[in-house]
């Protein structure tokens, strides 16, 4: 499931107005099938999916949108 820093994350960008964020994976050959797959899409802040795994080493990026 979504951890502990994640769900903060999230919340702290609801909380000041972002509305999408990027998926960002650290690509060194380590990097799982879904997270090289998920690597800089860009997700509606209320439908983030989970981390794949344990220990994931991904993040997520605020995208600025033009208002």
């Amino acid at each position: 499931g979504m951890d502990v820093v994640d769900a903060a994350t999230i919340q702290a960008y609801k909380d000041v107005g972002v509305k999408e964020v990027r998926w960002k994976s650290v690509i060194d050959g380590r990097e799982c099938k879904v997270c090289r797959e998920r690597h800089d899409k860009i997700y509606k802040i209320s439908e983030v999916p989970n981390k794949a795994h344990y220990n994931c080493r991904c993040y997520l990026e605020p995208v600025k949108t033009e208002e």
